[in-house]
């Protein structure tokens, strides 16, 4: 696909089909997404595939049970009439049926501490260097894409982080910065609703 065509093309697909993904093809996926720059060109990105039933159901469960938490009342709307209302029920789809994903792919950073946090400030855990892993996420988005495979960025697994690393034995020395379902979508690709870009756009000056 054109690129362009392929960008503007590319929504979240949060309802997928439980046929499973050719090795071959996650492969050229996360083959692109290590092609994205980073800082200093350190490459910190290292990513955890699920594909066995019962790996998915782990974090399925979690991830639903978190979602329900944290969203609550706002998941049980189930209004079809509006672009939000019909991304509220995706939501809810996707907590319900994620562990049936054909791939959960966790995308993790090498952990590292922001040059403007001071040393006398630096306690615990550095974060991941989310500056260097976001663009090899969008890569892997838009690859998914131009493979004809569904995909969405999901940050839920950050309420049951700990766990993850304990199941999966994850060196605390990275931290998760996404967690991406992909599989054949169950819908249609675009076209996109996004606000006019003269909205967003100030040249010189806030106007």
């Amino acid at each position: 696909m054109d690129v362009f065509d392929t960008i503007h093309s590319m929504r979240a697909m949060r309802r997928l089909k439980p046929d499973p993904v050719p090795k071959a093809l996650l492969e050229k996926i996360l083959s692109a997404g290590i092609q994205a720059p980073s800082g200093q060109n350190t490459q910190p990105w290292a990513f955890l595939v699920l594909t066995e039933t019962a790996n998915k159901k782990f974090f399925g469960d979690r991830y639903n049970y978190w979602l329900r938490e944290r969203f609550g009342d706002l998941l049980l709307k189930n209004d079809s009439s509006s672009p939000y209302g019909r991304t509220i029920n995706a939501a809810r789809h996707l907590g319900d049926h994620m562990h049936e994903a054909p791939v959960i792919l966790m995308v993790f950073g090498k952990r590292d501490w922001p040059f403007n946090v001071k040393e006398n400030d630096r306690k615990g855990n550095a974060p991941p260097s989310y500056g260097s892993i976001y663009p090899c996420v969008q890569n892997i988005l838009i690859a998914a894409r131009a493979l004809g495979l569904g995909a969405s960025l999901t940050t839920m697994h950050q309420m049951f982080e700990d766990e993850i690393h304990d199941q999966f034995n994850v060196p605390r020395t990275h931290g998760i910065v996404a967690t991406i379902p992909i599989g054949y979508p169950e819908g249609n690709f675009g076209p996109l609703t996004r606000e006019p870009l003269n909205k967003k756009v100030h040249y010189e000056k806030w106007t």
